[in-house]
């Protein structure tokens, strides 16, 4: 008996949970640079991935994603014993996504500001690892999916490592005043096949959001970890506050108050990153890298592995 299968994953940015409902919240928080992250995230925001999802290739060019990774593939299966045959590849694909254009829409008062980057119409390429593949009939070297039971026959094993490209990246650091490098993030998922069932395992970094897909439909998403409120303490004395460029705002600012990024959920993965100090490692160290991908330097943690039988 021969079966066709599709197996995809799609990662990307959610508006929600999102601390930001106010541009003021860049300029009476310190330090100043971590709302104004989120008022990005939440500015440069994706629709969810529908479900079903029918045509990754269509999917893929609309570019409303952060990374996407598809296999499709035909099998035979023997009727007596149960058997895998036969597999041959139809498509695969991976690809690292996009940044968008900054919608002012959502931010109106950014309108302000004098960083011409908010007024781009241009959306930019991520980056993906040379570590990203789509690996069939064998385990994907850098997988953080433990070993499976002897009995499962392996089909497919993908995996996307990705990041926001340099033009982002010098944003954060150069115009927001980020800490960090943005850092990298990765998605995977491994098909199996056992006793005539097909079981689906999956694990994504803590961000962005994930979805897996066994023939069109999504069968597992895990939204990305975020804060809805900042945890702030209130600095004792009145300081100056950085002000967004072109803002107008009363001459006597309030105490600035100070995020407490021990408990703030999105600091471990920011801060995942290379520092701003020095510079964001570069593409061609990624050849290199030997291991799963959670244990790669600058590399956000995992989510915890999951699996469904299908």
């Amino acid at each position: 008996m021969r079966k066709e299968i599709k197996v995809g994953m799609v990662s990307w940015i959610n508006d929600l949970p999102n601390p930001i409902y106010s541009t003021l919240q860049a300029v009476t928080l310190v330090p100043d640079w971590i709302p104004k992250t989120y008022l990005g995230l939440s500015a440069t925001s994706n629709s969810a991935p529908p479900d079903p999802l029918t045509d990754f290739k269509a999917y893929q060019n609309a570019h409303d994603f952060r990374a996407m990774a598809f296999c499709d593939f035909q099998v035979d299966i023997d009727d007596i014993g149960g058997a895998i045959t036969n597999f041959s590849v139809v498509s695969a694909l991976h690809d690292p996504g996009w940044t968008p254009a900054f919608k002012m829409r959502h931010w109106p008062s950014t309108i302000l500001s004098f960083d011409m980057s908010i007024y781009s119409i241009s959306e930019f390429a991520g980056e993906a690892s040379s570590v990203s593949i789509v690996a069939t009939q064998n385990r994907h070297a850098s997988s953080t999916i433990p070993s499976v039971p002897a009995n499962e026959t392996v089909l497919v094993n993908a995996l996307i490592k990705f990041r926001a490209g340099k033009h982002t990246d010098d944003i954060g650091v150069n115009d927001v005043g980020a800490a960090f490098h943005v850092p990298w993030v990765w998605c995977e998922l491994l098909l199996t096949f056992v006793a005539g069932r097909f079981k689906l395992y999956g694990q994504g970094s803590l961000f962005p959001s994930h979805a897996w897909y066994f023939n069109d439909t999504c069968v597992k998403t895990i939204g990305q970890t975020a804060d809805h409120i900042f945890p702030v303490t209130r600095t004792p004395f009145p300081q100056t506050i950085t002000r967004l460029p072109g803002a107008h705002f009363a001459n006597t600012p309030a105490p600035a108050l100070t995020i407490d990024t021990q408990l703030l959920l999105i600091y471990p993965i920011l801060s995942a990153g290379a520092p701003a100090s020095s510079v964001q490692q570069a593409l061609t160290d990624e050849a290199s890298r030997k291991g799963a991908v959670d244990t790669h330097p600058f590399t956000v943690a995992g989510s915890g592995v999951w699996s469904q039988t299908m």
